[in-house]
């Protein structure tokens, strides 16, 4: 099984684990209109839920510190 980063407008808007990224996909229109999932590695650092996607790479997002 993999890790996969479910990709909607360009957004990380979810990771899934499934066999393979076809059943990745077929899941992911299903439940959330949209069926471009990336493989990504499970370990510390990857991509997750808000980093952005631009069809090659991914960002983590901006976190900005308040004093």
């Amino acid at each position: 099984m993999a890790n996969y980063a479910v990709i909607k407008d360009g957004i990380v808007i979810n990771t899934i684990i499934a066999d393979t990224q076809e059943i990745a996909e077929q899941v992911s229109i299903n439940i959330y209109l949209t069926n471009l999932c990336v493989e990504i590695e499970h370990v510390p650092g990857a991509p997750g839920i808000g980093w952005t996607y631009n069809g090659a790479e991914f960002t983590a997002p901006v976190v900005e510190e308040t004093e």
